[in-house]
């Protein structure tokens, strides 16, 4: 009995001493840790990461961050996975949105489950400009260019536009003209047409994101110029010649005067033939204005034949009869040549144009007025005086009821390349864009259509100029043309039919006598 008891206690004892020993030992929790503060944050990224202080009792089987829009984001939302155990760890957050907030926590698990660090917020980066650069510039010819650029950061937004932007102004924009290439990114190639021969074009790159649109540096080229053209007819057969006067009438060209000649000649369109005509019965051999009126021709100022003198008087021409018949003078005293002659409708105008010399030692004397002469009437009506300076030699022409004239020689012994519209409804001068050339005298100009055109003539510089422009009424704008198809060359003609013009004689200026020219010469726009 005594042992049975002796065993009872025993046992007793044991149980209460493991059940003691069982009460004394912890129960596992789950993981304890903090968030990291955020670093690095741009458009689309961040780094944060944690720190594993207590494993909880329980080995830490995963950890990592989890991120969200809202509060106390979980592994439910975006997350990232970065190892087991205990200490810190660092985690990059990818795929964000640029300019929003965000929260962040670390987690870990244990097998009592996951535990989460504070919660942490942070701000991405908001969409930048991309940057990008304007590359080169090749493949150059008289009206196209090819041009490259390359996007080199998207500025965390997404490319939905580029190309290439330029203009004859610096820092192109994509109002002006520009080349689409879609949302390319890295490089792209623009391809750059309908420029104009001759012209320096400033050209940037661009691309366009959710900020905005980015450029490019500035490049610059100029487009080559082409080779002349024209097309040479048949030589005028009266002997080489400058300061002729001419004027077509239908499909008719007429060319008469000229280093004190007095002969008169047809040149026929369509058979490329030359014939003469009635020689012109007036006093004037050269320096004198022409235009014509319907079918008729005229002929008025210029420099007597023989002298140094000049003259006023005017004269039509009746292509019909083959006869000239003289009209009322030009009513000026004193007379003069290298005036401007134009016609408009029923009208002819004449105006500016130099006075005769009185002596070797006599400064030059120019006109700056302008008269019209009335076909029905026969009668001469003083209009307002030219906008410009006085000058003589000069280029004049019109285009519907308009007057023009422009370039010349000023009694300032300057050369000009202003150029001035005249309105036969108010009687009004205005100054248009400049002639793009150089200042000049001598020139030629006539019309086609609602353009005008200037070319040839001399700036100073032997010999003689054969660069061709066009101005556009529409848009007071002077682009430059093929270079006249025949040599340099001062005091030729030009005259218009339909859409066609014509240049011919005139002299190579190279301080000399005797360098006149007797070629003829089509252009075709």
């Amino acid at each position: 009995m005594k042992r049975f008891l002796k065993i009872t206690v025993i046992v007793f004892l044991s149980i209460v001493t493991i059940a003691i020993m069982q009460s004394c030992m912890k129960k596992p929790s789950r993981p304890v840790l903090t968030t990291e503060y955020v670093l690095k944050a741009t458009q689309t990224s961040a780094v944060s990461g944690g720190n594993v202080t207590n494993d909880g009792g329980a080995e830490v089987t995963a950890r990592g961050i989890c991120w969200a829009t809202t509060h106390n984001p979980t592994t439910s939302s975006s997350k990232t996975s970065d190892g087991t155990g205990t200490g810190t760890f660092t985690s990059i957050m990818a795929g964000l949105t640029a300019n929003a907030f965000y929260y962040v926590r670390a987690y870990a698990t244990n097998s009592e489950g996951t535990s989460y660090g504070n919660d942490v917020a942070f701000a991405t980066s908001p969409i930048a400009l991309a940057t990008l650069t304007t590359i080169a510039i090749s493949a150059i010819t008289t009206t196209s260019a090819v041009c490259e650029g390359e996007i080199n950061s998207e500025g965390g937004g997404t490319i939905t536009t580029s190309g290439i932007c330029w203009s004859t102004s610096q820092n192109p924009t994509i109002a002006n003209n520009k080349t689409t290439d879609g949302s390319v990114t890295g490089s792209f190639t623009g391809n750059l047409v309908g420029l104009n021969p001759g012209t320096t074009y400033f050209v940037r790159s661009y691309a366009i994101n959710n900020a905005g649109v980015a450029y490019g540096i500035q490049l610059s080229f100029t487009t080559s110029f082409p080779q002349s053209t024209g097309i040479q007819k048949a030589d005028f057969p009266g002997g080489a010649r400058s300061n002729a006067a001419s004027f077509s009438i239908g499909t008719k060209v007429y060319i008469e005067l000229g280093n004190n000649a007095k002969d008169f000649w047809e040149w026929d369109q369509a058979t490329n033939a030359w014939t003469s005509k009635a020689n012109y019965p007036g006093n004037s051999s050269g320096g004198a204005v022409s235009f014509s009126i319907g079918t008729k021709g005229y002929i008025g100022t210029g420099v007597i034949l023989g002298t140094s003198d000049f003259t006023n008087e005017f004269w039509e021409y009746d292509p019909a009869t083959n006869r000239w018949t003289q009209k009322a003078s030009f009513p000026t005293t004193p007379s003069r040549a290298w005036a401007v002659g134009f016609s408009i409708g029923t009208k002819g105008y004449i105006g500016i144009g130099g006075k005769p010399s009185t002596g070797a030692a006599d400064l030059p004397d120019y006109y700056q007025d302008f008269w019209e002469w009335d076909q029905a009437t026969n009668v001469w009506t003083k209009k307002a005086d030219f906008g410009g300076y006085n000058r003589l030699g000069a280029v004049g022409f019109s285009i519907g009821n308009k007057g023009y004239i422009g370039t010349g020689s000023t009694d300032k012994g300057n050369y000009t390349r202003d150029f001035w519209e005249w309105d036969q409804a108010t009687n009004v001068w205005t100054k248009k864009a400049d002639f793009r050339g150089m200042a000049r005298v001598g020139a030629v100009g006539f019309t086609i259509g609602n353009k005008g055109y200037i070319g040839t003539g001399f700036d100073g510089n032997m010999p003689g100029d054969k660069d061709f422009w066009e101005w556009d009424q529409a848009t007071n704008v002077w682009t430059q043309k093929s270079n006249f198809g025949g040599i340099e060359r001062v005091d030729a003609v030009g005259v218009s039919i339909g859409n066609k013009g014509y240049i011919g004689l005139g002299s190579v200026f190279n301080g000399h006598p005797g360098n006149d020219l007797q070629d003829f010469w089509e252009y075709i726009p």
